[in-house]
């Protein structure tokens, strides 16, 4: 058994190569690895608030505002007043973000593939099961430190 686990340096890695290679693949669209999950969560659940589109990444409230400026600057989501709250902004996909949204997963399936290259099912279970702990593990950190 190693003495020492590079987890962070394994994690940081994955995530950088990650996010060059959605921006290299959603450039010709005008958005970066940035917006395309907020992208992809506006079109799964139509008329989502900024708030709840947030707290479905864990992401803070300035960093889903820009993501959502980013889109709409584009043309890819529209947000509408809310008929309830008119404080609450609902967002939806426009039918230009639709080509965006297929390439999007298209990407996305891609990248998980390779990633996985080589695993069995039982592996990519047991990966994926690892990483959601250990990112709900590093969630539940920061929580008690900002407490």
């Amino acid at each position: 058994m190693r003495a020492h686990y590079p987890i962070n340096r394994q994690i940081s890695t994955i995530y950088r190569l990650s996010q060059a290679f959605f921006d290299k693949k959603l450039k010709p669209y005008g958005i970066g690895c940035g917006q395309q999950f907020f992208l992809l969560r506006i079109h799964e659940h139509p008329g989502i608030s900024v708030l709840e589109l947030a707290q479905i990444g864990h992401y803070d409230n300035g960093t889903a505002t820009r993501a959502i400026q980013k889109l709409e600057q584009q043309g890819y989501v529209r947000c509408e007043q809310g008929s309830l709250d008119k404080r609450v902004r609902r967002i939806y996909a426009t039918e230009a973000a639709q080509p965006v949204i297929e390439k999007t997963r298209e990407i996305t399936a891609a990248w998980r593939s390779r990633l996985t290259d080589g695993f069995t099912e039982e592996e990519r279970e047991t990966a994926l099961s690892l990483l959601e702990r250990m990112s709900a593990n590093a969630r539940a950190f920061a929580k008690e430190e900002n407490t």
